[in-house]
């Protein structure tokens, strides 16, 4: 199956207004709770498409228990390890109806010790046969109060020499310290990229570059989702280059997950990368005509799927 990491999951609060107004009442007009955390997201859109998956990492208080129900409900497995203290933090996210504008506040996360990432650790270094056994493993997202930028470094390396390839999407430092593990895969945006490699990547040619760095570093395979302008995957010996299919932008909070569960999924299955890259672009598209920080629908990831061209540079 297709394993998440979550450090730092949260709870989505999506709310919608017509207008977010300052130092008056503002009225809402819908609201709608969501799991969240981009680990959390991968396990959302495998599980939308049908595939294996469970999700590991840190819960915290009522809120942490309220996310572990949610993810039962929808089928996932999970087996986070709960905090002595705090709660799972409560992301919000503010829809301006009028002019589509979004304001996002974020939380900080309760504080991890040491003592639970190693039972962290230990849960996630059992799965190496089975009927459990786990294909791909993802680390994604921030990293709470109290653990070192190291840590996904660290556990990276443990579950590799399980034979189980693993996945890195965060940013910064923990970026910076993850890649040194060798990770499998790592599936940085524009910023998180330019970021890793201390320069400006706007152009294609130098996101293409920075993306060739990034395997010198010992990784095998990055991808790099650029919103609306045209996606690459860069391996040794390719270059795939496509362009997100013409849809309405709705919002895309959660895209850049959505193309990492569908990318995962496909190679699971059997599928080449030229494909497992088409599934990523359909379903980031898909995610992207979703409110708030809602996840894609199967029946639009199928219709945009066909949509999708890839074409492999020279």
């Amino acid at each position: 199956m297709i394993a998440t990491v979550t450090l730092n999951p949260s709870l989505d609060l999506n709310l919608e207004v017509d207008e977010l107004k300052i130092d008056d009442v503002t009225r809402i007009k819908h609201s709608k709770l969501d799991p969240g955390g981009k680990g959390i997201n991968v396990s959302r859109v495998v599980n939308i498409l049908g595939g294996p998956t469970v999700a590991y990492g840190f819960i915290a208080g009522r809120e942490g228990g309220q996310l572990s129900l949610f993810l039962a409900e929808e089928g996932i497995l999970n087996s986070f390890v709960a905090l002595k203290s705090g709660n799972t933090r409560v992301n919000v996210i503010i829809t301006e109806r009028g002019t589509g504008r979004q304001t996002r506040i974020n939380a900080v996360g309760p504080r991890a010790e040491v003592e639970d990432l190693e039972e962290l650790k230990n849960r996630i270094t059992r799965l190496g046969g089975g009927i459990c056994a786990v294909s791909f493993m993802v680390f994604a997202g921030s990293i709470p109060p109290g653990l070192s930028h190291t840590v996904y470094r660290y556990l990276i390396e443990e579950v590799q020499e399980l034979g189980i390839r693993a996945v890195l999407d965060t940013d910064g430092e923990a970026l910076k310290y993850g890649v040194k593990a060798k990770p499998f895969m790592v599936k940085p945006n524009t910023y998180e990229l330019e970021r890793l490699v201390g320069r400006e990547a706007r152009k294609e040619e130098d996101v293409l570059s920075a993306a060739k760095e990034v395997l010198d570093m010992g990784v095998e395979l990055v991808a790099v989702t650029r919103g609306g302008k045209r996606a690459f995957l860069v391996g040794r010996d390719f270059v795939y280059a496509a362009d997100p299919p013409k849809i309405e932008v709705v919002s895309a909070v959660g895209s850049g997950d959505s193309f990492l569960g569908a990318f995962l999924l496909a190679l699971y299955r059997g599928l080449g990368y030229e494909e497992a890259f088409r599934w990523g672009i359909a379903a980031g598209a898909a995610t992207a005509m979703v409110p708030g920080t809602g996840l894609m629908k199967k029946e639009d990831f199928e219709k945009i799927l066909d949509m999708v061209q890839v074409e492999e540079l020279e």
